[in-house]
């Protein structure tokens, strides 16, 4: 199947990638483009999803933003086998086809890490093969990033996956260090990604439903925004 958007994934859980991603969404939005959001399968609770319809602006119910929602917040197959629960593909397929006849762009968040399973052997990663998205990494900015950034990258093009970029997140309010100094350019180097931006912890994105115009502001002051309009133009 094939739809026109990107999907955010991340070197873990807990990264960022909800923040990132609803950035993007606001930002999107605002130069005009016709953006819809999506989770597609979320674990806890659908707070996630409710952050996106929130930043993009939109009407859609949650049973075509969010299809699959899991009690626990667990990887999504031990969620679903500690509940009873079948997750069935067919059933994002048939949200995001609803959604892209609808939208012009998509951004659709992953959950957890680009190598957690969905179901049995079935992970994250095989989930975007089967959507045909190329991938935005979102990985914290601090010590040890490089490490899991890299083996992101290294999955990711081993399963033919495009990258598009990656966004560095600062997940904590701590003065910057050699490591959130440096970290930048040696993945940038190493893993021959461009880092399209680094955020600066800021709390009031921490709300569950921030304002939309600080947003896009911050967004832009801190990430390449025109960068990721070329490479949404080639997607």
């Amino acid at each position: 199947m094939e739809t026109n958007g990107l999907f955010i994934t991340g070197t873990g859980t807990e990264i960022g990638k909800t923040v990132i991603a609803g950035c993007l969404a606001a930002t999107l939005k605002q130069t005009g483009i016709n953006v819809g959001v999506m989770k597609p399968i979320s674990s806890g609770d659908i707070n996630d999803a409710l952050f996106l319809k929130h930043t993009a602006q939109v009407d859609d119910p949650m049973t075509l933003i969010n299809p699959i929602s899991l009690k626990y917040p667990l990887a999504p197959s031990v969620s679903a086998r500690i509940e009873g629960k079948k997750i069935e593909i067919k059933d994002i397929d048939k949200a995001i086809n609803t959604l892209s006849k609808k939208y012009d762009f998509l951004i659709v968040e992953g959950v957890g890490g680009i190598a957690v399973p969905i179901m049995d052997e079935f992970l994250v990663a095989h989930l975007i093969q089967h959507l045909q998205l190329p991938i935005l990494i979102v990985a914290d900015v601090g010590l040890g990033t490089i490490n899991h950034t890299l083996l992101t990258v290294a999955f990711a093009r081993k399963l033919g996956i495009k990258i598009v970029g990656i966004v560095l997140n600062s997940l904590r309010s701590k003065e910057v260090g050699l490591a959130e100094e440096t970290n930048p350019h040696e993945i940038e180097k190493l893993a021959q990604i461009p880092v399209l931006g680094v955020i600066p912890y800021e709390g009031r994105l921490d709300s569950q439903y921030p304002d939309r115009n600080f947003m896009v502001d911050f967004f832009n002051q801190h990430v390449d925004i025109n960068n990721i309009g070329q490479i949404i133009e080639t997607i």
